[in-house]
């Protein structure tokens, strides 16, 4: 698999305690994704923003959970005009986070950090 070559396991010595995701063998499937899920749903958050809010938009994951109801803390650098058409524009962005098949599998915390507008 390629989570292997990009993630590799270190091998433990008999004496190391086993570790917890091994324990529970649903939860270690669900994290064995989990990297793949969640750069996937950044893109996905990426292009929305971008759709929403313009040029200028960067995403950063700070956060990787792997339990529900939340998968990660994606914030979300956006260009900022003003405080009206930023709560429109991330009015869209959420209402169209909320239908996209992508970002409801694996849902995040959106931390918006507004910058200012290039001016052209």
């Amino acid at each position: 698999m390629l989570d292997d070559l990009f993630f590799p396991t270190p091998p433990n010595l008999p004496e190391d305690p086993e570790g917890i995701v091994n324990i529970d063998p649903l939860l270690e499937r669900r994290l064995e994704r989990s990297p793949w899920q969640l750069r996937s749903a950044q893109w996905r958050a990426w292009a929305l923003a971008e759709a929403a809010f313009g040029d200028g938009v960067r995403t950063h994951l700070a956060g990787m959970g792997g339990y529900r109801p939340f998968r990660g803390l994606l914030t979300v650098s956006v260009p900022f005009r003003t405080l009206q058409d930023h709560r429109e524009r991330e009015s869209m962005f959420l209402a169209w986070v909320s239908r996209d098949p992508v970002l409801t599998q694996v849902p995040f915390v959106f931390i918006f950090q507004p910058e200012p507008a290039a001016t052209p």
